[in-house]
């Protein structure tokens, strides 16, 4: 419930963006320094390194991350807008990486050893976001051919999140309508 509560404040945040009718506005005076927003028809995308913001997405009451960057893409489906004839309901797409300290990262790992679930066969390029730094990047396509990622069970998703876990790092994937 908390999470919905979340991520209906930051749906209306960016609501009030969309209203805002420029195609591409930087946010930095209204919202933070570290987040950007770009606009485009129904399509609202926001790339942000802000804690808090993804933390109304993302669950962090257990861990918390100590650094985030994130893409945020929203598409307005309710037709308040030209483009739409038959309205339906809204789509949302988080790209995320999170990092962690060494012993909270072994804590995932140690539930992971201890988890009973079917390994997920993700494919380690749908995580590579073309937003990520290049040495993330290639950490990632470095990354063991037999690792196959995980469910997220740890931010909130239902386990509907992808996670791919890197040295320190959690890269998440999560798609909603």
């Amino acid at each position: 419930m908390k999470n919905l509560k979340h991520l209906f404040a930051f749906l209306i945040t960016i609501c009030f963006l969309q209203s805002c009718n420029q195609p591409t506005v930087k946010i930095s005076e209204r919202v933070s320094k570290n987040e950007e927003v770009k606009q485009s028809k129904n399509i609202t995308e926001t790339i942000s390194t802000d804690i808090d913001t993804l933390g109304a997405l993302l669950d962090f009451s257990t861990y918390r991350p100590t650094k985030v960057k994130f893409k945020y893409t929203y598409i307005d489906n309710s037709g308040q807008n030209n483009r739409i004839s038959v309205p339906g309901p809204s789509d949302n797409l988080l790209e995320a990486i999170l990092h962690f300290d060494t012993i909270t990262m072994e804590t995932f790992y140690e539930f992971d050893r201890n988890a009973d679930y079917d390994t997920p066969n993700f494919n380690k390029e749908e995580f590579n976001f073309n937003w990520l730094p290049k040495d993330i990047q290639k950490e990632l396509l470095d990354s063991n051919p037999n690792y196959h990622g995980h469910p997220d069970f740890f931010f909130g998703t239902n386990h509907y999140g992808k996670s791919w876990y890197l040295k320190n790092k959690i890269l998440i994937k999560y798609y909603s309508k």
